[in-house]
């Protein structure tokens, strides 16, 4: 019995939380996250399609079935074809800023939350990054592997990396405060299978 759930739901348990992607076209090209090496691609194959309900059966890589419901703003839902692959793409997170604070600054997390779509008439797809600004106590520095891990203010850990090399770790010090901003993206797109191209 596949596993039914609506469509940003299922989404959101394969990548960073991402939103409906059966969503209106818009114009917009998807952004392109800059210094993010593609981290993971899963995809899968739609078997069956229900256009009254806006729904479709996907067939992930190890046979497992996902009913992937569109809302009621999905315009392209007749663009998708049984056949068509499902690709979901995360990409690696990209530390933008990294920098030392005073002791008295308070933690603090924003994010900012970016999405393009796909282009009127074209599949359903869409592209989505966050810009995360964290002010977070430091808990650990790997200078040689230019990696940080810190604790958020809802007392997670998280450990990133630091591929920038204009940012010096040496400033960065355990048990202090700093202000992180960091990039992550996730992306999913229908396309026709590349034998029926």
């Amino acid at each position: 019995m596949p596993d039914r759930r609506p469509f940003s739901r299922a989404l959101y348990a394969l990548s960073l939380g991402a939103a409906v992607f059966f969503a209106p076209p818009s114009q917009a090209a998807p952004p392109v996250g800059v210094g993010m090496a593609e981290e993971s691609v899963v995809s899968g194959r739609v078997i069956a399609i229900d256009p009254d309900s806006k729904a479709v059966l996907v067939e992930g890589p190890r046979g497992n079935v996902v009913e992937l419901i569109g809302g009621a703003e999905a315009r392209n839902f007749r663009r998708i074809n049984k056949g068509d692959v499902v690709s979901l793409a995360r990409r690696a997170v990209a530390v933008t800023t990294l920098e030392p604070l005073d002791s008295k600054d308070a933690p603090l997390m924003e994010t900012v939350e970016r999405t393009a779509r796909a282009g009127e008439g074209a599949k359903p797809g869409f592209v989505r990054e966050i810009t995360t600004t964290v002010t977070a106590q430091i808990t650990k520095v790997d200078a040689r592997n230019r990696t940080v891990t810190f604790r958020t203010p809802r007392e997670t850990l998280r450990t990133v990396n630091v591929r920038d090399p204009n940012i010096n770790l040496d400033r960065i010090k355990t048990g202090r405060l700093a202000r992180i901003v960091y990039r992550e993206a996730v992306s999913v797109t229908v396309s026709v299978p590349a034998s029926s191209s």
